[in-house]
């Protein structure tokens, strides 16, 4: 089965992709990650994206087909893509290279969301995650695992979320409303916890 995971930053669809993944097997496409692994190998696609995340911009479509046509042809058991499509041009890409069977769109006020990215971290050395609101550290700035630096990525900060934020409505909003009229789209409240939302979302799966 092939899906997408709709919502804006901080609505946990990376953390529900994950679940699914280990669940069926489905191979979990996050492009947010995928250009990630690009910029920190420093790769001249990962040089170039980074012109645009280190401004909280969003990379163009054109860099975005790139690192996204390889994932999907590795994808043969199914996938759950993240983070994309993010527009109606990149719903045309989709539509020629994959089948979409169903679309969750993780709903949540903006408020909230900017509130759980702001207080993300990383640890600069493992590379391991952290929330200072759910998940912190045992001692402030340092990793569990490693003892390595915490620190917050260049876009994680609340005028570059909010600016993402602002673009998603802009134009993710008109792909939300293309799949609704598809009836592809199933809402869930992502305001609950992360079992619950997982719950419900293999409930629908199951219908």
């Amino acid at each position: 089965m092939n899906l997408v995971m709709m919502g804006i930053q901080g609505c946990g669809k990376g953390t529900q992709a994950e679940l699914l993944e280990q669940h069926f097997g489905w191979r979990h496409i996050n492009i947010g990650n995928l250009f990630r692994s690009n910029i920190e190998r420093q790769t001249e696609l990962g040089k170039e994206a980074s012109k645009y995340t280190e401004k909280g911009e969003l990379v163009p479509d054109e860099l975005v087909y790139e690192v996204i046509k390889d994932a999907i042809r590795k994808a043969d058991k199914g996938l759950i893509l993240d983070g994309f499509p993010r527009n109606l041009a990149q719903h045309e890409f989709l539509v020629e290279n994959v089948k979409i069977d169903k679309v969750f769109l993780l709903d949540l006020d903006t408020e909230t969301a900017i509130k759980r990215i702001s207080s993300r971290r990383h640890c600069e050395n493992c590379k391991r995650d952290y929330n200072l609101l759910y998940n912190k550290p045992k001692e402030k700035g340092v990793c569990d695992d490693c003892g390595g630096n915490l620190v917050q990525r260049k876009d994680d900060n609340e005028e570059a979320v909010a600016l993402r934020i602002e673009k998603f409505y802009q134009e993710t909003g008109k792909v939300i409303d293309l799949y609704r009229k598809q009836n592809k789209l199933i809402s869930i409240n992502a305001d609950q916890g992360i079992q619950e939302i997982h719950r419900q979302i293999l409930a629908e799966l199951s219908c």
